[in-house]
């Protein structure tokens, strides 16, 4: 794991979350107090239960938040790209990590001091009202998580999270939409809460269809029309 020192008034991906709003003063302030450091894939940032210190921001890198019952199984609640803050829910209600931060590319990531970013809140009404507009979306997105393991077929649920992982890593190409993250059968199969053979089944399903092909490790998406039908109809 390597350290650097970015500074946070370059960094663009300050823009893609809530610290936008902090004032050239606190943005100074927190470029002093940070540490960046440098990730491998499978590198853990944290565990779940471990006591949070301050918030983690994924400069560039993908990462995933994964939960692990009690008889060792583990699924995927979350996956992280470049922008986005990490363990800032633990850190604000001062309870252990409720899930952990395993790197799956590569990763850059800085780690803010507590008292620096809780003294930005308190300065920052603007920054303060975005971090829980970012709390209240992330409570909304399991809540629906939940839903959707007791409501919908798994090609349905396959089919939401195909377009879900579109809007995030979307890459247009000839063939189609490539999917700009590798996730292993496993992976899928965590994130839609059923078992590899049935995942696996289902890919084959859709790839046999056309609705998508792969490129390498890649998924891509062929056929959004065709993919849509499988979409719970509302």
């Amino acid at each position: 794991m390597a350290h650097h020192n970015h500074d946070c008034s370059h960094c663009q991906a300050r823009q893609a979350n809530p610290m936008r709003n902090l004032s050239t003063e606190q943005v100074d302030e927190l470029s002093q107090c940070k540490l960046a450091h440098s990730y491998k894939p499978g590198q853990v940032i944290f565990y779940e239960g471990n006591r949070p210190f301050g918030v983690y921001c994924l400069e560039k890198g993908k990462v995933k938040l994964t939960k692990y019952t009690p008889d060792g199984k583990s699924y995927i609640i979350r996956l992280v790209k470049g922008g986005d803050l990490l363990g800032y829910r633990s850190f604000l209600t001062n309870e252990p990590y409720s899930a952990t931060a395993e790197v799956i590319e590569e990763a850059t990531v800085c780690f803010l001091d507590r008292n620096i970013f809780l003294q930005s809140l308190r300065q920052n009404p603007a920054f303060a009202l975005e971090m829980l507009e970012q709390l209240g979306s992330d409570l909304k997105q399991a809540e629906d998580k939940a839903r959707d393991l007791a409501y919908k077929s798994v090609p349905e649920r396959l089919a939401e999270l195909l377009f879900s992982l579109k809007e995030s890593y979307g890459q247009d190409t000839p063939e189609g939409i490539r999917l700009d993250i590798r996730l292993t059968r496993e992976e899928l199969a965590s994130m839609l809460g059923t078992t590899i053979e049935t995942t696996v089944r289902n890919l084959t399903r859709f790839k046999e269809k056309d609705l998508i092909s792969f490129d390498k490790k890649y998924i891509v998406l062929r056929d959004l029309t065709g993919l849509g039908e499988f979409l719970p109809q509302i």
